[in-house]
Parts: C-alpha cells; sequence; structure tokens
C-alpha cells in the first residue's frame, strides 16, 4: 500500500509579517500565517471532498489503513503541515489547488511544497523533506505582475489595488490589502487561558496601532502605555526561539523511520503537537503574568473605555508557533513576561516530553529557549528593531551553545539564556555597530553582562541578580544608594576612562563608609557586582547599561507578586 505525502512549509515569515512596518499590517499577517493551516486548510480539504481521519483514531501499530477519502494531518500548525493519504489523485488534485489557494490568502508569502509516494511512509517523507530543502532557496514568482503600464503602489513600488474599504488610504498592493482585510484573531486568542475562572467575563483587547488620536473609538486600539506623551512609548521586540530543536528533529526522525507507519504517525504527531501545546501555555502563563501585574495600574485607556470587563492589554502577539514566539511588549512589563514565558515553557516541555515514550531514547528531560529584546520607542523602524533581536537571540544562541558544548551528555541542551539591548541612539543595520554604539567604551569595556541566564546554576550572570542589584537603589529613601551616580559612571565610563576609576572610589568611600547610611546597601551591591562579573569571561564586560536601562524604563522585577488577585 502506497502512502502519498505532502508538505507545505511558509519561509521567511518574519519577513512576510514585518514588512509594511505597521503595527495594523503585522497583525494582518500574522493573523493570516494562523489562519493557513486551520480555516483555509480545513477550506481546502472539504473542496475536495476528503475528511480528516484524527490521530487517535488511527491503529497503534502497522499500517494506517486509511479510506480513499481520508487524510491525516500529524503536524499542522505555524503555516507547516504534513498531510498524507493512499489516494494517489487526491494527493495530486490538492498539491494542484493548495498553491493557488495560498497564493490569494496570503499574497506575497513564499513557501515550499512537495510531494511523494512510498511503500514505506518513512521512506516518504524523506524524499520529500529532500525535495523541499532543493526548494527554499529558488526564487518564487508572486502575482499580479507589475507590467510597463502598471499603477504602482508608491510605498512598495508593487503592482497598486484599491484599499480595504474603511481603511482610509488611497491604495495598496495586493499584500498589504489582504493584511488588511483579514477578519481572524485566533492568534491572540491562544495567549489567553479561556479556563482562568479569575479573567470569567472579561475581555482582552489587544492592540492594532501605536499612534494615539484623541476620538474615543481609537481607544480599544491603541497600545496602553502610562501616558499620552509620545516621548514616553517605549516597547520590546521579543524574538524567542526554541534551542537545539534542529538536531533533535533529526533525531526524533531517525528514530521514527524504524517503527511502523502508525507508530511513525503517533510519534511525529505527539511530539510536534505536544510543542505546539506547550509553547502555547507558556506564553498563556506569561501573559496571565502581564494581565495580573498591568490591570492594578490606572491609564487613560482605561478611563476613556468606561467599561470595567474591557482590559486594553500592553502587548500584541505576532508568532506563536513550534518553538517560536515573537511579540512586542510594553518596556516596562517585558523581562517580567519573558521570563514567565521561559519559566513555563520549561516546565511545559519537561511535562509533555516525558509521555513520548517512541522517543524517550533520542529527547532530553526539557527543552530551553532563547531570546533576543530590544527596547526602541514606539516610532523608531519596527523591521529594522527586529533584526536586531534576531541577531540578538543568535548571538546568545552562541555563548548557550559554548556552555552545553562542556555538557557531558548524549542529550546536550544549552541554558535559557536573553541578550537585551536599550537603543538610545539611532538604529543600524548590523548589530555590531550597535552594541559598539551603545556599549563600547574608548578602552574597550563594554558596558553589559548580556546574555544572562535565568537559572542560578548556568553559566553565566543571572537575571535575578541584575534586579537585585536594582533593590539597592532608590533616590527617595537615605539609606538606599543613588540612580545617578550609575549614570554619571556610565558618562565618565564613555568620556574618560582613568577619571571613571576615580570617580568610583570616591562614591565607595562616600556611600560605603562605616557611619554612612547607605553602607547596607553599599555592601549588597559591592557584593553582587562582584558576583556578576566573576561569572563573565572578560572582566572588561559591566552591568552598568543592563542596569540604567531598568532605570531608564522602570522595567518591573519578574518576581514582584501583584497585590491583588485577577479584578480589573
Amino acid at each position: 500500500m502506497s502512502y502519498n505525502l505532502y508538505q507545505f512549509e511558509a519561509v521567511f515569515i518574519q519577513d512576510y509579517i514585518l514588512s509594511g512596518g505597521k503595527i495594523k499590517t503585522m497583525v494582518g499577517a500574522s493573523e493570516i500565517i494562523e489562519a493557513i493551516t486551520n480555516q483555509l486548510l480545513d477550506e481546502a480539504v472539504e473542496k475536495l471532498g476528503l475528511k480528516i481521519k484524527k490521530i487517535d483514531k488511527l491503529p497503534e501499530k502497522g499500517e494506517l489503513n486509511l479510506l480513499d477519502n481520508e487524510v491525516v494531518f500529524p503536524r499542522r500548525a505555524g503555516a507547516v503541515f504534513m498531510m498524507i493519504t493512499h489516494n494517489e489523485k487526491a494527493a495530486q488534485d490538492f498539491a494542484k489547488l493548495w498553491p493557488i489557494l495560498v497564493s490569494n490568502f496570503a499574497p506575497g508569502l513564499r513557501f515550499s511544497a512537495a510531494m511523494d509516494s512510498d511503500e514505506n511512509l518513512a521512506e516518504a517523507a524523506k524524499k520529500v523533506r529532500r525535495k523541499l530543502n532543493d526548494q527554499k532557496n529558488q526564487p518564487q514568482t508572486f502575482l499580479p505582475e507589475s507590467t510597463p503600464l502598471t499603477v504602482r503602489f508608491q510605498k512598495t513600488g508593487l503592482a497598486q489595488v484599491e484599499a480595504p474599504a474603511g481603511t482610509k488610504k488611497d491604495g495598496a498592493d495586493w499584500t498589504m490589502q489582504a493584511k488588511l482585510s483579514h477578519c481572524f484573531k485566533s492568534l491572540a486568542d491562544k495567549h489567553i487561558d479561556k479556563k482562568d475562572q479569575s479573567f470569567k467575563g472579561k475581555q482582552f483587547v489587544f492592540p492594532q496601532q501605536f499612534e494615539h488620536r484623541h476620538t474615543k473609538e481609537y481607544w480599544r486600539e491603541s497600545f496602553p502605555f502610562k501616558t499620552t506623551d509620545p516621548g514616553n512609548h517605549s516597547i520590546a521586540i521579543i524574538h524567542t526561539d526554541g534551542n537545539g530543536l534542529g538536531l533533535y528533529v533529526q533525531k526524533i526522525f531517525a528514530g521514527l523511520s524504524k517503527l511502523t507507519a502508525a507508530e511513525y504517525i503517533h510519534g511525529y504527531a505527539e511530539f510536534s503537537q505536544g510543542l505546539d501545546v506547550a509553547t502555547q501555555k507558556a506564553a498563556q502563563q506569561a501573559t496571565h503574568w502581564l494581565i495580573q501585574h498591568y490591570q492594578q495600574e490606572e491609564t487613560p485607556y482605561k478611563v476613556e473605555i468606561k467599561d470595567e470587563n474591557v482590559l486594553p492589554l500592553p502587548m500584541r502577539p505576532l508568532i506563536l508557533g513550534g518553538d517560536d514566539l515573537t511579540c512586542i511588549v510594553r518596556a516596562d512589563y517585558a523581562l517580567g513576561f519573558i521570563n514567565a514565558f521561559t519559566e513555563a515553557f520549561e516546565q511545559q516541555t519537561t511535562d509533555f516530553l516525558k509521555g513520548l515514550e517512541a522517543l524517550k531514547d533520542v529527547l532530553p528531560e526539557r527543552l530551553t529557549c532563547t531570546t533576543g529584546m530590544i527596547f526602541i520607542k514606539s516610532n523608531q523602524p519596527f523591521s529594522l528593531a527586529y533584526k536586531l533581536a534576531e541577531e540578538l537571540c543568535s548571538t546568545a544562541k552562541k555563548a548557550g551553545q559554548k556552555i552545553s558544548a562542556q555538557q557531558n551528555s548524549d542529550k546536550p541542551m544549552p541554558p535559557s539564556l536573553i541578550y537585551f539591548l536599550h537603543t538610545t541612539n539611532t538604529l543600524f543595520d548590523e548589530l555590531d555597530v550597535q552594541l559598539d554604539q551603545e556599549l563600547k567604551t574608548s578602552d574597550d569595556k563594554c558596558l553589559s553582562l548580556c546574555p544572562y541566564a535565568f537559572q542560578a546554576e548556568q553559566e553565566r550572570p543571572v537575571l535575578n541578580q541584575l534586579f537585585e542589584l536594582k533593590a539597592c537603589f532608590d533616590k527617595d529613601k537615605d539609606d538606599q544608594l543613588n540612580p545617578s551616580a550609575v549614570r554619571n559612571y556610565a558618562g565618565h565610563l564613555h568620556q574618560d576612562p582613568h577619571y571613571a576609576e576615580t570617580f568610583w572610589n570616591r562614591w565607595q568611600k562616600l556611600v560605603g563608609d562605616d557611619k554612612a547610611k547607605t553602607r547596607q546597601a553599599w555592601s549588597s551591591f559591592e557584593a553582587l557586582w562582584s558576583q556578576m562579573t566573576d561569572k563573565n569571561e572578560d572582566p572588561n564586560h559591566l552591568p552598568v547599561a543592563d542596569l540604567l536601562s531598568l532605570f531608564a524604563l522602570d522595567i518591573k522585577d519578574p518576581n514582584s507578586t501583584p497585590k491583588t488577585e485577577a479584578t480589573i
């Protein structure tokens, strides 16, 4: 019995989502990506007269024994799916229809798709993966073509079409039209746990624009900053990616290839679906943390909406699938949000990996993740900032891989790390240039200890230590240190490194004197400072800029406890 396998993968998803640079088009693109493997795929299967057979209805061992009109999807999420059927004609019909549907539904989206067959399911999957890899770097044609006589949309140079009704735009290209016309909200809904009784009856609104108009119909859509003053509108762009998954996926396929077709499907489906669920639950727990803390805050947005059951949230999800998370969070909540996500991700993956009996010999006990985070003003170029966040994530991954290479294990796993950067200057195309501009001093010191670990046992400075360092400061208390001293120290490090050392010694003598009220605060500060810098391999790295970022952005401590339960 032959297995006909069709696999689809959207590629360069981030580029598709970020093109246009406006939050409303990014939201539309995110929801389109989410809908491809949900609403659109269901529609395609239905139009061809096919029926989806659920994984739990398949035999546990042996062959699949599907009927002619039955298809099975061991993987379908995040704009990626694998479809299997015994019916060759049904597979061919689907392969002809699907690219047309995707091109119309998500114009401008690049994707790879391949089909093959074999008597052995694992061999069919191997053939398809080989074809997909060959396709990924091939150029793709997009319609409509922009001929010399075509009217072009000024912002992109692509063929112009009518803008969606109600958008107040003179025109759009086909891609922008699709993004602005979307009517889905499934991605945003995935961040809210519907079973959470503490949020029962509440309506959570995810923002769709940064611009703030003072007409009331826009209040629900606007990003809820602390004030309506654009000068104080700072956001964090977060890009989080799982560690080592590519390596373990290869091991998974190698392990499954020795099993029967039914065991192969069950094993692959349990892993891919389990990972999706684990990531979604982690995102829900992080969003829960944010809601619990944010609901205590009084903002103009809550006042204007005048509905105690409606809460506009200071975050916007963009990508959530597999082991990936991309979102925008208000700057002061960003580190707490990602700390909650990382802790939950490690715990959730630990729980679901325990149940994968068929793969226990190839998988680690848990999965970890790495985050790149960049703090910018809401009016700075988003796509450029996101590129930097990706590069920060890649830089942190290299540090994690260096640690995992030293692990005495046949299942190495890098620690969860985070590299964050607060940009106070112009954004550059290259991360090295940006880091030199923001963090390097004339005597080659670096004013950051990033990347930070989330767990104390890892060979990196720990994020919690940075917040403990911050707790030593309070300008309104006589027995605490004044943050202005750190700002002055940073300025001297940039302008006159030799004098910076003199300044530090004078500051130490002043606040660390036995008779000074700040003696205890200085002792705590000095001990933490030494612990953190000793963890770093390079003694020329200091946590000065990291600490200043916490001050400047008033970043909430991830371990702080909300004063009240989940009420608005």
